[in-house]
C-alpha cells in the first residue's frame, strides 16, 4: 500500500516538473532554481483549474432548456402523485365512514355482554392454564430471595 502511494506521488511530481519545463521553455539540462517552488505552485493551481473546468459542464441554451423541461416534468409528476394520494385518502375516509355506519347498524344487544365469562365448573385445562398463569404473573423473584438476610 505504501509503495503504491509512493509511486503515485512520484508520478504526480514528475508530471508537474515535466510540464513546468515544457511550458516555460526550460531545457532538461538546466538545473533546478530557487524560484522553482513557486513555479510548482502556479502549475498546481493551473492544473487544478483545468481539472475543475473539465468537470463542470458548459451551460448552453440547450442545457438550460433541458433543465427547464426536467423541472416541468418533475412538477407534473409531483402534482400527479399528490392527486393520487389525495384520492386514496378520500377513498380511505369514505370506506371508514361506511364501516362506521355498518357497525352502528349492527349493534349487539347488551345482554350478551353482561353474561359472565367465568363458568362455575371449569374443566381441567382451564385450571391448569390458571395455575401456569398464576406462576408467570406471580410474585417476582426479587421478592423471594434464596437466602434470608442476616440482621
Amino acid at each position: 500500500m505504501e509503495t503504491v502511494l509512493f509511486f503515485i506521488i512520484v508520478g504526480i511530481i514528475s508530471t508537474l516538473f515535466g510540464k513546468a519545463k515544457r511550458t516555460q521553455g526550460h531545457s532538461l539540462k538546466k538545473p533546478f532554481t530557487a524560484n522553482g517552488m513557486e513555479d510548482i505552485r502556479t502549475l498546481f493551481k493551473e492544473l487544478a483549474n483545468e481539472g475543475a473546468e473539465q468537470i463542470r459542464p458548459k451551460k448552453t441554451e440547450q442545457n438550460k432548456e433541458l433543465a427547464q423541461e426536467k423541472m416541468k416534468n418533475i412538477e407534473q409528476e409531483y402534482l400527479q402523485v399528490r392527486q393520487e394520494s389525495e384520492a386514496s385518502r378520500t377513498g380511505m375516509a369514505a370506506a371508514r365512514l361506511q364501516n362506521e355506519k355498518l357497525e352502528n347498524q349492527t349493534i349487539k344487544p347488551r345482554q350478551a355482554e353482561s353474561e359472565p365469562m367465568i363458568s362455575k365448573e371449569p374443566d381441567s385445562n382451564t385450571v391448569i392454564n390458571g395455575i401456569i398463569w398464576g406462576e408467570i404473573l406471580g410474585e417476582p423473584r426479587s421478592k423471594k430471595p434464596y437466602f434470608a438476610r442476616k440482621g
